[in-house]
């Protein structure tokens, strides 16, 4: 099915370089990934339900504080800056 040939084309395309270990590695780990899928393909499903939407959950949050100390805000806590502005090198002449 996927075999290492498959592998070294998917990376040539998406511009990774393999070694032949990894070519290895990777066309088993398909391999018995599509092995997997093709045995959930028999689980009988005719009595389930179809889920519309997932369960209502609802999410911890903490309450939002406000900062005030001054070290934490973007500015001061910038390695150069003026108190208003960050300084940093010029890339333009």
């Amino acid at each position: 099915m996927f075999d290492k040939n498959k592998v070294k084309d998917v990376a040539k395309l998406a511009m990774i370089e393999l070694n032949d270990d990894d070519i290895l590695f990777y066309s088993n780990e398909i391999e018995d990934f599509l092995k997997l899928v093709k045995e959930s393909e028999k689980i009988d499903l005719e009595n389930i339900k179809p889920l519309y939407h997932s369960p209502e959950m609802a999410l911890k949050a903490r309450t939002d504080e406000v900062d005030t100390d001054p070290k934490n805000d973007g500015i001061n806590s910038a390695p150069e800056h003026d108190g208003r502005h960050f300084i940093v090198p010029k890339v333009i002449d």
